[in-house]
Protein backbone atom coordinates (compact mmCIF):
# COMPACT_ATOMS: atom_id res chain seq x y z
CA UNK A 1 0.00 0.00 0.00
CA UNK A 2 1.88 3.43 -0.82
CA UNK A 3 1.55 6.03 1.70
CA UNK A 4 -1.47 8.24 1.02
CA UNK A 5 -3.97 5.30 0.88
CA UNK A 6 -2.38 4.16 4.36
CA UNK A 7 -3.00 7.79 5.73
CA UNK A 8 -6.53 7.84 4.40
CA UNK A 9 -7.20 4.56 6.21
CA UNK A 10 -5.48 5.29 9.66
CA UNK A 11 -7.83 8.89 9.36
CA UNK A 12 -10.88 6.91 8.85
CA UNK A 13 -9.95 4.59 11.67
CA UNK A 14 -9.49 7.56 14.04
CA UNK A 15 -13.14 9.24 13.04
CA UNK A 16 -14.44 6.06 13.29
CA UNK A 17 -13.82 6.07 17.23
CA UNK A 18 -14.39 9.60 17.84
CA UNK A 19 -17.86 9.10 16.17
CA UNK A 20 -17.81 6.50 18.67
CA UNK A 21 -17.72 8.85 21.30
CA UNK A 22 -19.96 10.87 19.94
CA UNK A 23 -17.46 13.53 19.02
CA UNK A 24 -19.55 14.78 15.99
CA UNK A 25 -22.30 16.00 17.86
CA UNK A 26 -25.86 14.80 17.15
CA UNK A 27 -27.37 16.77 14.12
CA UNK A 28 -29.48 13.31 13.33
CA UNK A 29 -29.88 11.22 16.68
CA UNK A 30 -31.13 7.61 15.41
CA UNK A 31 -34.56 7.26 15.07
CA UNK A 32 -36.62 5.76 18.87
CA UNK A 33 -38.51 2.99 18.92
CA UNK A 34 -42.46 2.89 20.07
CA UNK A 35 -41.21 2.51 23.41
CA UNK A 36 -39.58 5.19 24.01
CA UNK A 37 -39.52 6.87 27.44
CA UNK A 38 -39.35 10.45 28.23
CA UNK A 39 -36.19 12.63 29.22
CA UNK A 40 -35.84 14.69 31.93
CA UNK A 41 -33.81 17.94 31.48
CA UNK A 42 -30.68 17.65 33.54
CA UNK A 43 -30.36 13.97 33.23
CA UNK A 44 -28.68 11.61 30.82
CA UNK A 45 -31.15 8.86 32.28
CA UNK A 46 -34.46 8.60 33.23
CA UNK A 47 -36.85 6.79 35.50
CA UNK A 48 -37.19 5.77 39.61
CA UNK A 49 -37.30 2.83 41.46
CA UNK A 50 -40.41 1.37 43.59
CA UNK A 51 -38.54 -0.21 46.13
CA UNK A 52 -41.11 -2.71 45.93
CA UNK A 53 -42.87 -1.97 48.97
CA UNK A 54 -43.84 0.43 52.44
CA UNK A 55 -40.24 1.58 53.58
CA UNK A 56 -41.70 3.10 56.72
CA UNK A 57 -40.20 0.03 59.00
CA UNK A 58 -42.06 0.18 62.36
CA UNK A 59 -44.75 1.58 60.70
CA UNK A 60 -45.95 -0.77 58.58
CA UNK A 61 -44.46 -3.69 60.60
CA UNK A 62 -41.90 -4.11 57.49
CA UNK A 63 -37.82 -4.08 57.58
CA UNK A 64 -37.09 -0.86 55.68
CA UNK A 65 -34.95 -1.73 52.66
CA UNK A 66 -31.29 -0.77 53.08
CA UNK A 67 -29.06 1.21 50.10
CA UNK A 68 -26.21 2.82 49.97
CA UNK A 69 -25.96 6.69 51.37
CA UNK A 70 -22.26 8.07 50.52
CA UNK A 71 -21.01 11.37 50.80
CA UNK A 72 -17.95 11.81 49.01
CA UNK A 73 -15.13 13.41 50.34
CA UNK A 74 -14.58 15.65 46.92
CA UNK A 75 -17.57 18.13 47.85
CA UNK A 76 -15.88 19.21 50.67
CA UNK A 77 -12.58 19.42 49.28
CA UNK A 78 -12.94 20.80 45.82
CA UNK A 79 -12.17 24.58 45.77
CA UNK A 80 -14.17 25.22 43.14
CA UNK A 81 -16.84 23.58 40.61
CA UNK A 82 -16.97 24.70 37.22
CA UNK A 83 -20.03 24.21 35.56
CA UNK A 84 -20.26 22.65 31.63
CA UNK A 85 -23.74 23.07 29.65
CA UNK A 86 -23.97 20.66 26.56
CA UNK A 87 -24.93 22.82 23.56
CA UNK A 88 -26.82 22.29 20.34
CA UNK A 89 -25.11 19.47 18.51
CA UNK A 90 -22.80 18.74 20.89
CA UNK A 91 -21.66 15.17 22.52
CA UNK A 92 -20.06 15.36 26.27
CA UNK A 93 -16.87 14.45 24.59
CA UNK A 94 -16.76 17.47 22.97
CA UNK A 95 -17.78 19.72 25.83
CA UNK A 96 -15.53 18.48 27.85
CA UNK A 97 -12.98 19.22 24.76
CA UNK A 98 -14.16 22.78 24.59
CA UNK A 99 -13.39 23.19 28.10
CA UNK A 100 -9.76 22.40 27.76
CA UNK A 101 -9.64 18.50 29.12
CA UNK A 102 -7.78 16.12 26.77
CA UNK A 103 -8.59 12.99 25.14
CA UNK A 104 -7.21 10.70 27.81
CA UNK A 105 -8.72 12.30 30.80
CA UNK A 106 -12.55 12.71 29.11
CA UNK A 107 -12.25 9.07 28.32
CA UNK A 108 -11.21 7.78 31.73
CA UNK A 109 -14.41 9.77 32.68
CA UNK A 110 -16.62 8.31 30.35
CA UNK A 111 -15.06 4.45 31.21
CA UNK A 112 -15.58 4.88 34.72
CA UNK A 113 -19.23 6.30 34.44
CA UNK A 114 -20.16 3.79 32.22
CA UNK A 115 -21.10 1.05 35.02
CA UNK A 116 -23.93 3.16 35.75
CA UNK A 117 -24.57 6.17 32.85
CA UNK A 118 -23.74 6.08 29.47
CA UNK A 119 -22.05 9.79 28.58
CA UNK A 120 -22.35 9.22 24.61
CA UNK A 121 -26.44 9.80 25.30
CA UNK A 122 -26.33 13.05 27.03
CA UNK A 123 -29.10 16.17 25.46
CA UNK A 124 -28.83 19.76 24.72
CA UNK A 125 -29.32 21.77 28.65
CA UNK A 126 -27.26 18.62 30.38
CA UNK A 127 -25.09 20.53 33.25
CA UNK A 128 -22.26 18.79 34.17
CA UNK A 129 -19.73 20.57 37.04
CA UNK A 130 -15.79 19.69 37.08
CA UNK A 131 -13.00 20.59 39.40
CA UNK A 132 -10.06 21.44 39.22
CA UNK A 133 -6.16 21.20 40.63
CA UNK A 134 -4.63 23.39 38.66
CA UNK A 135 -4.64 22.08 34.56
CA UNK A 136 -5.42 18.76 36.22
CA UNK A 137 -9.56 17.49 36.26
CA UNK A 138 -10.21 16.25 39.94
CA UNK A 139 -13.58 15.35 39.63
CA UNK A 140 -16.52 15.57 37.77
CA UNK A 141 -20.13 15.64 39.55
CA UNK A 142 -23.79 15.61 37.40
CA UNK A 143 -26.96 14.65 38.21
CA UNK A 144 -28.77 11.50 37.26
CA UNK A 145 -31.95 11.80 37.90
CA UNK A 146 -34.45 13.73 40.89
CA UNK A 147 -32.67 11.65 43.49
CA UNK A 148 -29.04 10.57 42.33
CA UNK A 149 -25.91 12.20 41.26
CA UNK A 150 -22.61 10.78 40.10
CA UNK A 151 -19.38 11.95 40.86
CA UNK A 152 -16.05 10.90 39.04
CA UNK A 153 -12.96 11.52 40.89
CA UNK A 154 -9.18 10.95 40.13
CA UNK A 155 -7.89 8.02 41.55
CA UNK A 156 -3.97 6.80 42.51
CA UNK A 157 -4.98 4.41 38.99
CA UNK A 158 -7.23 6.33 37.08
CA UNK A 159 -11.00 7.93 37.34
CA UNK A 160 -13.50 5.67 39.99
CA UNK A 161 -17.35 6.47 40.12
CA UNK A 162 -19.50 6.59 43.10
CA UNK A 163 -23.04 6.95 43.21
CA UNK A 164 -24.24 9.59 45.88
CA UNK A 165 -27.98 10.13 46.83
CA UNK A 166 -29.86 13.65 48.08
CA UNK A 167 -32.09 13.51 51.01
CA UNK A 168 -35.83 12.29 49.82
CA UNK A 169 -38.32 12.25 52.58
CA UNK A 170 -40.92 9.54 52.86
CA UNK A 171 -44.19 10.75 53.90
CA UNK A 172 -46.99 9.17 54.73
CA UNK A 173 -50.78 10.54 54.62
CA UNK A 174 -53.99 10.46 54.96
CA UNK A 175 -56.89 11.79 52.73
CA UNK A 176 -60.36 11.43 52.98
CA UNK A 177 -62.87 13.08 50.27
CA UNK A 178 -66.82 13.36 48.80
CA UNK A 179 -67.00 13.28 45.11
CA UNK A 180 -68.17 16.10 43.52
CA UNK A 181 -67.65 16.10 40.31
CA UNK A 182 -65.19 13.60 39.93
CA UNK A 183 -62.12 11.53 41.62
CA UNK A 184 -59.30 14.20 39.93
CA UNK A 185 -61.10 17.30 41.55
CA UNK A 186 -61.97 15.31 44.83
CA UNK A 187 -58.21 15.09 45.20
CA UNK A 188 -57.56 18.33 44.47
CA UNK A 189 -59.95 19.53 47.05
CA UNK A 190 -57.96 17.63 49.56
CA UNK A 191 -54.61 19.02 48.42
CA UNK A 192 -53.59 15.34 47.41
CA UNK A 193 -51.94 14.27 44.25
CA UNK A 194 -53.91 13.70 41.82
CA UNK A 195 -51.87 11.23 40.29
CA UNK A 196 -53.54 8.90 42.99
CA UNK A 197 -56.55 9.07 40.69
CA UNK A 198 -54.83 7.07 37.93
CA UNK A 199 -53.78 4.36 40.22
CA UNK A 200 -57.18 4.32 42.40
CA UNK A 201 -58.38 3.33 38.86
CA UNK A 202 -55.97 0.96 38.47
CA UNK A 203 -56.62 -0.85 41.59
CA UNK A 204 -60.25 -0.80 41.98
CA UNK A 205 -61.15 -0.78 38.36
CA UNK A 206 -62.26 -4.37 38.58
CA UNK A 207 -65.01 -3.11 40.68
CA UNK A 208 -65.50 0.47 40.08
CA UNK A 209 -65.64 2.19 36.84
CA UNK A 210 -64.27 5.47 37.92
CA UNK A 211 -65.66 6.80 34.40
CA UNK A 212 -69.13 6.16 34.14
CA UNK A 213 -69.83 4.51 37.93
CA UNK A 214 -69.15 7.46 40.27
CA UNK A 215 -71.91 9.51 41.27
CA UNK A 216 -71.97 12.34 43.73
CA UNK A 217 -71.56 11.81 47.33
CA UNK A 218 -69.62 8.92 46.97
CA UNK A 219 -66.65 8.82 49.49
CA UNK A 220 -63.32 7.82 49.93
CA UNK A 221 -60.43 7.82 52.71
CA UNK A 222 -56.91 6.98 51.23
CA UNK A 223 -53.92 6.14 53.05
CA UNK A 224 -50.63 6.55 51.21
CA UNK A 225 -46.78 7.54 50.79
CA UNK A 226 -45.25 10.54 48.64
CA UNK A 227 -41.72 10.70 47.73
CA UNK A 228 -40.13 14.22 48.12
CA UNK A 229 -36.79 15.97 47.95
CA UNK A 230 -36.77 19.91 48.89
CA UNK A 231 -40.94 19.88 48.94
CA UNK A 232 -40.74 18.63 45.41
CA UNK A 233 -42.31 15.15 44.07
CA UNK A 234 -39.32 12.60 42.75
CA UNK A 235 -41.58 10.00 42.65
CA UNK A 236 -44.82 8.71 41.71
CA UNK A 237 -47.18 8.54 45.44
CA UNK A 238 -47.49 4.76 46.30
CA UNK A 239 -51.30 3.89 47.58
CA UNK A 240 -51.28 1.73 51.12
CA UNK A 241 -54.78 1.36 52.11
CA UNK A 242 -57.70 2.54 50.43
CA UNK A 243 -61.90 2.50 51.16
CA UNK A 244 -63.61 3.76 48.48
CA UNK A 245 -68.24 3.61 48.33
CA UNK A 246 -69.72 3.62 45.24
CA UNK A 247 -73.63 3.69 45.29
CA UNK A 248 -73.48 2.36 49.02
CA UNK A 249 -71.18 -0.66 48.27
CA UNK A 250 -67.82 -0.19 49.88
CA UNK A 251 -64.57 -1.25 48.31
CA UNK A 252 -61.05 -2.16 50.13
CA UNK A 253 -57.76 -2.26 49.26
CA UNK A 254 -54.62 -3.18 50.67
CA UNK A 255 -50.84 -3.14 49.21
CA UNK A 256 -49.33 -6.49 50.05
CA UNK A 257 -46.30 -8.08 48.34
CA UNK A 258 -46.99 -10.67 46.55
CA UNK A 259 -44.99 -14.04 46.70
CA UNK A 260 -42.84 -12.91 44.00
CA UNK A 261 -41.96 -10.11 46.03
CA UNK A 262 -44.17 -7.43 43.92
CA UNK A 263 -46.60 -5.40 45.19
CA UNK A 264 -50.31 -5.91 44.76
CA UNK A 265 -53.78 -5.26 46.05
CA UNK A 266 -55.86 -7.36 48.13
CA UNK A 267 -59.67 -6.80 49.97
CA UNK A 268 -59.67 -7.26 53.08
CA UNK A 269 -60.38 -11.00 53.22
CA UNK A 270 -57.04 -11.64 51.58
CA UNK A 271 -58.84 -12.01 47.93
CA UNK A 272 -56.82 -10.63 44.88
CA UNK A 273 -57.51 -7.44 43.57
CA UNK A 274 -55.78 -8.26 40.67
CA UNK A 275 -56.06 -11.04 37.50
CA UNK A 276 -54.15 -13.88 36.40
CA UNK A 277 -51.40 -12.13 34.74
CA UNK A 278 -49.06 -10.07 37.00
CA UNK A 279 -49.95 -6.30 37.06
CA UNK A 280 -46.63 -5.76 36.08
CA UNK A 281 -43.55 -7.57 35.59
CA UNK A 282 -41.06 -6.04 37.60
CA UNK A 283 -40.50 -3.42 40.91
CA UNK A 284 -40.94 0.36 39.19
CA UNK A 285 -42.10 3.76 40.50
CA UNK A 286 -44.31 4.97 37.79
CA UNK A 287 -45.07 4.52 34.48
CA UNK A 288 -43.50 6.58 31.80
CA UNK A 289 -45.23 5.79 29.00
CA UNK A 290 -49.20 4.39 28.51
CA UNK A 291 -50.40 1.95 25.88
CA UNK A 292 -51.79 3.99 23.31
CA UNK A 293 -52.84 4.08 19.40
CA UNK A 294 -51.64 7.81 19.22
CA UNK A 295 -48.63 9.09 20.14
CA UNK A 296 -46.66 12.09 19.61
CA UNK A 297 -42.95 10.40 19.24
CA UNK A 298 -40.38 12.16 21.29
CA UNK A 299 -37.73 11.96 18.44
CA UNK A 300 -39.45 11.75 15.39
CA UNK A 301 -42.24 14.41 16.47
CA UNK A 302 -45.14 12.43 14.71
CA UNK A 303 -47.88 10.33 15.86
CA UNK A 304 -47.87 7.16 16.12
CA UNK A 305 -48.75 3.64 18.17
CA UNK A 306 -47.25 2.32 21.37
CA UNK A 307 -48.18 -1.21 21.84
CA UNK A 308 -46.67 -1.42 25.36
CA UNK A 309 -46.70 0.27 28.92
CA UNK A 310 -43.33 1.23 29.65
CA UNK A 311 -42.26 0.81 32.99
CA UNK A 312 -38.77 3.45 34.48
CA UNK A 313 -36.73 1.18 36.67
CA UNK A 314 -32.77 0.99 37.09
CA UNK A 315 -30.30 -1.01 34.82
CA UNK A 316 -30.65 -4.71 36.46
CA UNK A 317 -33.67 -4.91 38.19
CA UNK A 318 -35.39 -8.62 37.62
CA UNK A 319 -38.02 -8.57 34.91
CA UNK A 320 -40.21 -11.71 35.76
CA UNK A 321 -43.04 -12.98 33.21
CA UNK A 322 -45.84 -12.55 34.37
CA UNK A 323 -47.83 -15.67 33.36
CA UNK A 324 -47.01 -19.13 32.59
CA UNK A 325 -46.57 -20.07 29.00
CA UNK A 326 -43.53 -21.32 26.74
CA UNK A 327 -40.85 -18.99 25.33
CA UNK A 328 -40.87 -17.97 21.94
CA UNK A 329 -38.09 -15.11 21.30
CA UNK A 330 -35.20 -14.70 23.22
CA UNK A 331 -33.18 -12.39 20.89
CA UNK A 332 -32.58 -8.83 19.80
CA UNK A 333 -33.06 -6.22 17.26
CA UNK A 334 -32.55 -3.02 16.34
CA UNK A 335 -35.17 -1.31 17.94
CA UNK A 336 -36.36 -3.53 20.30
CA UNK A 337 -32.81 -4.21 21.99
CA UNK A 338 -32.93 -7.46 23.89
CA UNK A 339 -36.55 -8.85 24.40
CA UNK A 340 -38.32 -11.83 25.60
CA UNK A 341 -41.41 -12.94 24.18
CA UNK A 342 -43.98 -15.69 25.99
CA UNK A 343 -46.56 -18.06 24.64
CA UNK A 344 -49.23 -17.96 27.50
CA UNK A 345 -52.67 -19.66 26.71
CA UNK A 346 -56.10 -18.50 25.67
CA UNK A 347 -54.21 -16.93 22.64
CA UNK A 348 -52.19 -14.64 24.86
CA UNK A 349 -48.35 -13.70 24.04
CA UNK A 350 -46.42 -11.11 26.45
CA UNK A 351 -43.16 -9.38 25.06
CA UNK A 352 -40.42 -7.73 27.22
CA UNK A 353 -38.30 -5.21 25.63
CA UNK A 354 -35.05 -3.28 25.95
CA UNK A 355 -33.29 -5.78 28.14
CA UNK A 356 -29.88 -5.29 29.24
CA UNK A 357 -29.37 -9.44 29.33
CA UNK A 358 -31.56 -12.54 29.75
CA UNK A 359 -31.63 -14.67 32.82
CA UNK A 360 -28.87 -17.45 32.41
CA UNK A 361 -30.04 -21.12 31.64
CA UNK A 362 -33.43 -20.12 29.51
CA UNK A 363 -33.77 -21.38 26.00
CA UNK A 364 -36.21 -20.75 23.74
CA UNK A 365 -38.79 -23.76 23.52
CA UNK A 366 -38.18 -23.89 27.55
CA UNK A 367 -41.46 -23.38 29.64
CA UNK A 368 -41.28 -20.67 32.18
CA UNK A 369 -43.65 -20.01 35.65
CA UNK A 370 -45.23 -16.76 36.41
CA UNK A 371 -42.87 -14.67 38.75
CA UNK A 372 -39.62 -16.78 36.86
CA UNK A 373 -37.15 -13.92 36.49
CA UNK A 374 -36.85 -14.03 32.04
CA UNK A 375 -34.32 -11.11 32.02
CA UNK A 376 -33.38 -7.78 33.43
CA UNK A 377 -33.97 -4.02 32.71
CA UNK A 378 -31.88 -2.08 30.43
CA UNK A 379 -32.18 0.37 27.42
CA UNK A 380 -30.79 -1.82 24.50
CA UNK A 381 -32.16 -0.91 21.53
CA UNK A 382 -33.93 2.73 20.81
CA UNK A 383 -33.88 3.97 24.43
CA UNK A 384 -32.54 6.86 25.59
CA UNK A 385 -32.91 5.45 29.81
CA UNK A 386 -33.62 2.40 31.47
CA UNK A 387 -36.97 1.01 31.69
CA UNK A 388 -39.11 -2.32 30.54
CA UNK A 389 -41.65 -1.74 27.38
CA UNK A 390 -43.98 -4.29 28.51
CA UNK A 391 -46.57 -5.48 25.51
CA UNK A 392 -49.59 -8.26 25.08
CA UNK A 393 -50.59 -9.84 22.12
CA UNK A 394 -54.20 -11.52 22.28
CA UNK A 395 -55.19 -13.56 19.28
CA UNK A 396 -52.57 -11.71 16.96
CA UNK A 397 -53.63 -8.20 18.22
CA UNK A 398 -51.91 -5.72 20.69
CA UNK A 399 -54.27 -4.71 23.41
CA UNK A 400 -53.41 -2.79 26.65
CA UNK A 401 -51.96 -4.94 29.29
CA UNK A 402 -52.93 -2.63 32.00
CA UNK A 403 -57.32 -3.66 31.05
CA UNK A 404 -56.97 -7.04 30.46
CA UNK A 405 -60.35 -8.93 31.69
CA UNK A 406 -59.43 -11.91 33.35
CA UNK A 407 -60.48 -14.10 36.01
CA UNK A 408 -58.90 -13.16 39.47
CA UNK A 409 -55.49 -14.12 40.77
CA UNK A 410 -54.32 -15.91 43.71
CA UNK A 411 -55.39 -14.92 46.89
CA UNK A 412 -53.30 -14.11 49.98
CA UNK A 413 -51.32 -17.70 51.12
CA UNK A 414 -52.41 -19.61 53.51
CA UNK A 415 -48.86 -19.28 54.94
CA UNK A 416 -48.72 -15.78 54.95
CA UNK A 417 -52.53 -14.83 56.04
CA UNK A 418 -51.27 -13.92 59.35
CA UNK A 419 -48.89 -11.81 58.53
CA UNK A 420 -51.36 -10.16 55.84
CA UNK A 421 -54.30 -9.51 58.77
CA UNK A 422 -51.73 -7.64 60.86
CA UNK A 423 -50.56 -5.46 58.09
CA UNK A 424 -54.53 -4.90 56.96
CA UNK A 425 -54.76 -3.69 60.80
CA UNK A 426 -52.13 -1.78 60.71
CA UNK A 427 -52.70 0.44 57.63
CA UNK A 428 -56.65 0.82 58.99
CA UNK A 429 -55.15 2.34 62.45
CA UNK A 430 -53.21 4.91 60.48
CA UNK A 431 -55.76 5.85 58.62
CA UNK A 432 -58.24 5.99 61.98
CA UNK A 433 -55.00 8.17 63.38
CA UNK A 434 -56.35 11.10 61.55
CA UNK A 435 -58.46 13.31 62.75
CA UNK A 436 -61.93 13.77 61.44
CA UNK A 437 -62.14 17.09 58.96
CA UNK A 438 -58.36 17.23 58.15
CA UNK A 439 -57.08 17.67 54.66
CA UNK A 440 -54.30 15.80 53.67
CA UNK A 441 -52.96 14.51 57.39
CA UNK A 442 -49.41 13.78 57.81
CA UNK A 443 -48.80 10.60 59.61
CA UNK A 444 -45.43 10.09 59.09
CA UNK A 445 -42.43 11.80 57.92
CA UNK A 446 -39.15 9.09 57.26
CA UNK A 447 -36.18 9.20 55.09
CA UNK A 448 -36.63 7.05 52.04
CA UNK A 449 -34.78 4.29 50.90
CA UNK A 450 -32.37 5.45 47.68
CA UNK A 451 -34.78 5.24 45.01
CA UNK A 452 -33.69 6.73 41.45
CA UNK A 453 -32.61 5.30 38.08
CA UNK A 454 -28.98 3.58 38.77
CA UNK A 455 -29.20 1.79 42.01
CA UNK A 456 -30.14 -1.50 42.78
CA UNK A 457 -27.35 -2.34 39.74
Amino acid sequence: MSRYPRLLAGLAVLALAYWGLGGFGRPGAAPESDAQVDSTPDSTLVGQNAMGGPDDGLHLGLSPLTGPSTHPQILETASGWEEVTIGRNESFYVALKRSGLEHGTIMQVVNAAEPHVDLRKVRRGDTFHLAREGEQLEAVRFDVDLENFLIVQRELEGMSATVAHYPVQRVVRVARGVIQTNLFDALLAQDADPALADQLAEILGWNIDFFRDLRVGDEFELLYAEYTREERSVRDPEVLDVHFTNRGTLYSAYRFDNEFGLAAYYNGDGDSLERQFLRAPLKFSRISSKFSHRRLHPILKRYRPHYGVDYAAPIGTPVFATSDGKLIKRTRDRASGNFVGIRHGNGYESYYLHLSRFAKGQKVGQMVKQGDVIGFVGSTGWSTGPHLDYRIKRSGKWVNPRKLDLPPADPVADSRKAEYDDQVNRLDRMIDAAPAGESNFVIARTPANPGGSITGR
